[in-house]
């Protein structure tokens, strides 16, 4: 597991190791110019020569960054150049010792530079703590490092990029390496951020582990060593009633493939047994490609599958008429085993929200949904429907939103970058890629979740770890194939690659 931090975590971080814990700031400093420079090192190679290199400094911890990593890669032989900005009479005590020392080794302040004489810009202008739109001077130097043709490496990162939450604070530098310390940053992992921060090397600077357990941050992610410690045992002696009975209500007259994905993934994640409750249309043709599935209508009602299941999933496909609305209505009577929503399941609550509720001031968090048994798994224009919000609101703040339910019910915001919370914790999904960008891949990701819940997992547990599985399947895809050709069925395919034997 890999901590996110915002800007205030980050923030107490580094003033709990330094006030409490007793590291010197300076001392911190030298470490993270030190990580910066082996980055560029690292570009560069054994041919330094070649390159002139010019570092951008502003006037606070960030900039003294900058200026020390000028001066250790001057020491090295490189041809490197200082440019500061701002008002120089309002720096950091740490950025002015940063700056007598470079003075005093000869490091070279240039006023005016040539932007394209440069084949390296190192952004040291704004750190973690930039919450003001940028304009003026410091947005004219940021055109002016976006339109160089340099290679671009950010210290901790971009500037111009919210720490907090991704979003672009009037404009931002759009680095090709961002060097980050201690921790990842929310605003490099959520988008827009993401999209400026090129490859995020999350750097160790000496941070102690007490500060890091003394904030506890609130967000993480995981690691692909995480997997086999997460993913429920099978043990030797078992049966398929050992790990579970999966009910899927989906799929309507023109849908089947919804109800397919989501039973065989279930299926393929391990679940003991699934049962399919499908429009009448639909259950010759599933009978044929899932005969492992127990296959019925729920045309002839629902309520003996409901009580048969220990994991329920409704509404993939299922469509959004008064059908579905009769089938959900059932769905959310059940209140003492797992319920995942997906897809049409949560459209229909959307829809019907007025007869769902029970207040007539009806809000989100919805009500109804808002219970320790369910997850719903809503793609931005769903959670847009259920919340009343902008799609463009919640790309804003994807943390938020997913935060919104504080009764315990766990919600699974899907996007580029998806956030599963329980209303107190925060996982951010930093794995996969838009290989997943194709029909059918929710209602795989639904079946992942439910065949883990199956497996005695808990609902916030499971949804984590599928979300995590349903992402690694593309970057294992992508591997050896091409990420324009991912259908939902590959996904489900992969599933036997990554999984721990």
């Amino acid at each position: 597991m890999e901590y996110i931090t915002d800007k205030q975590e980050a923030a107490k971080i580094d003033i709990i190791s330094i006030n409490e814990i007793g590291i010197p700031s300076m001392v911190l400093m030298e470490k993270a110019a030190m990580k910066v420079v082996k980055c560029i090192k690292d570009i560069t190679g054994e041919a330094k020569s070649r390159f002139r290199i010019l570092s951008v400094c502003g006037t606070g911890n960030n900039g003294g960054d900058g200026v020390a990593v000028a001066r250790l890669l001057k020491e090295e032989g490189y041809n490197i150049s200082v440019f500061l900005t701002g008002n120089q009479e309002k720096c950091s005590e740490e950025m002015r010792q940063q700056k007598d020392i470079a003075a005093n080794l000869d490091v070279c302040f240039c006023t005016e530079p040539s932007w394209n004489e440069y084949d390296i810009i190192i952004d040291a202008v704004f750190g973690i703590g930039l919450s003001r739109e940028i304009t003026g001077e410091y947005a004219k130097i940021i055109e002016s490092v976006n339109a160089s043709q340099a290679v671009v490496v950010a210290v901790d990162i971009p500037s111009g990029i919210c720490a907090s939450t991704g979003r672009i604070l009037g404009c931002a530098v759009k680095a090709d390496y961002t060097v980050t310390f201690g921790t990842n940053k929310m605003g490099l992992v959520l988008f827009p951020g993401a999209g400026y921060a090129g490859k995020v090397l999350v750097e160790d600077i000496g941070f102690p582990k007490k500060a890091e357990k003394m904030v506890k941050p609130a967000a993480y992610t995981y690691k692909k060593e995480d997997l086999e410690l997460l993913i429920p045992d099978r043990r030797s002696r078992t049966n398929k009633g050992d790990y579970g009975k999966v009910l899927v209500i989906a799929g309507s007259d023109s849908m089947s493939g919804a109800c397919f994905f989501t039973a065989k993934a279930s299926y393929r994640m391990g679940c003991g047994l699934v049962r399919i409750l499908t429009s009448s249309k639909n259950t010759d043709i599933l009978k044929i490609k899932l005969p492992e599935a127990i296959v019925g209508s729920y045309e002839n009602g629902i309520d003996e599958a409901l009580g048969w299941a220990d994991v329920i999933v409704a509404g993939p496909g299922l469509g959004t008429d008064d059908t579905a609305y009769k089938i959900m209505s059932s769905v959310l009577e059940c209140k003492d085993k797992p319920v995942i929503i997906d897809a049409d399941g949560l459209n229909t609550v959307a829809k019907y929200k007025e007869r769902f509720s029970d207040t007539s001031n009806y809000k989100y968090p919805f009500e109804i949904v808002d219970r320790k048994n369910i997850v719903i798994t809503p793609h931005l224009k769903e959670m847009s429907r259920l919340t009343g919000k902008e799609v463009s609101e919640i790309k804003e703040d994807m943390v938020n939103t997913a935060l919104l339910t504080e009764n315990s019910s766990v919600v699974v915001l899907k996007d580029a970058r998806t956030v599963v919370s329980d209303g107190k914790e925060i996982f951010i999904n930093t794995a996969g890629n838009n290989a997943l960008a194709t029909g059918g891949s929710g209602d795989v990701l639904c079946g992942i979740i439910a065949g883990l819940v199956a497996q005695n997992m808990t609902i916030f547990e499971a949804a984590k770890l599928g979300v995590y599985i349903h992402a690694l399947t593309a970057e294992s895809y992508s591997a050896r194939n091409n990420r324009y050709t991912m259908l939902a069925s590959d996904i489900i395919e992969e599933l036997q690659y990554i999984l721990p034997y």
